[in-house]
């Protein structure tokens, strides 16, 4: 028994740092890719094997695990704090993404709990011709609307109180809607990108999963003013998908909070965060909440943001 213990223990050791290293070159495969939404996973398996193999005085494991312990640690704290400390301005704009999932049992529940919170911005996804009646509180509270219900799956609703000067409804990917939103806010211009990928788990689904990312981030690089890009983005913000859709857009998460507690997932071992909020460079997330659990398998994310001021003149960007 003790060395069929030592050699799973060895075993464990070696497939979790091997993982750990996949994680790292999702640039040349997909299914390496897969490995780097895991980090918050390796991080907690890694101290669970460190202890075991000190406690069985394992030298290579112990060795190796710390190391692995170490790496991923690193990885998930990366995004701790995303934000320079820059001054920001007030009031903040409240804004909500919020995966509610087409069959959610309670979707009376997640809508009281989006109007509960009060958000000037609301993105709502998987939203079909089902959820039509149980909208209806947010159409009347909110005086702009973008929706796009029969799309199953990939429905999307926007909701806004502040001053709209253009919507329209994108097709950056076949068949799945996505929604552009030019605002008003502070007497400067916001554009507000919301998107809805494909999961990235299988051949086929990637490469739209891929596109849509590198698309909403050519789109935000060639706006002139203040970009947002919020959903259900099925991207950790550590694999390649988040990198394709940061890469010369000029967005980041820039964030006070951390960005890396799970937002999918929670019911199981593989949470994970992947409903996000990024921001160009003249704003700063200054407060992000995670909600609880109202039918879906997701969480929403409230963010306050603010504009940064400019360091040596005081003036907002």
């Amino acid at each position: 028994m003790r060395a069929s213990f030592s050699g799973l223990l060895e075993v464990a050791c070696v497939l979790l740092v091997a993982a750990s290293l996949m994680g790292g070159l999702g640039r040349w495969s997909w299914v390496c890719d897969l490995c780097s939404h895991f980090h918050l996973q390796y991080g907690l398996g890694s101290a669970a094997i460190l202890v075991l193999a000190l406690l069985t005085r394992k030298r290579w494991p112990c060795g190796l695990t710390l190391a692995a312990l170490i790496w991923n640690g690193w990885v998930v704290l990366s995004v701790q704090n995303t934000e320079n400390g820059a001054l920001t301005s007030n009031p903040s704009l409240r804004l909500m993404t919020f995966n509610v999932l087409t069959s959610n049992p309670t979707p009376d529940a997640a809508i009281r709990h989006v109007l509960g919170q009060d958000p000037d911005v609301v993105c709502l996804l998987e939203v079909d011709t089902g959820w039509n009646a149980v909208l209806e509180p947010l159409r009347q509270r909110y005086p702009h609307q973008v929706e796009q219900l029969p799309h199953g799956n990939f429905g999307i609703a926007v909701y806004a109180r502040v001053p709209v000067t253009t919507s329209e409804v994108l097709w950056l990917d076949r068949g799945r809607p996505s929604v552009r939103l030019d605002f008003e806010w502070e007497g400067k211009p916001v554009t507000l990108i919301a998107i809805h990928p494909l999961p990235p788990v299988t051949a086929v689904q990637v490469p739209h999963w891929q596109s849509l990312l590198q698309k909403a981030g050519s789109l935000a690089a060639g706006i002139p003013h203040d970009v947002i890009v919020a959903g259900d983005l099925n991207a950790t913000p550590w694999c390649e998908g988040m990198r394709m859709l940061k890469a010369g857009s000029g967005l980041d998460f820039r964030s006070k909070a951390p960005v890396w507690p799970p937002t999918w997932g929670l019911r199981g071992p593989t949470m994970m965060p992947i409903d996000h909020v990024l921001v160009t460079d003249g704003l700063v997330v200054t407060k992000r909440e995670i909600g609880g659990d109202f039918g879906s398998d997701h969480r929403s994310v409230l963010v306050e943001i603010a504009r940064r001021r400019n360091l040596e003149t005081g003036d907002e960007r």
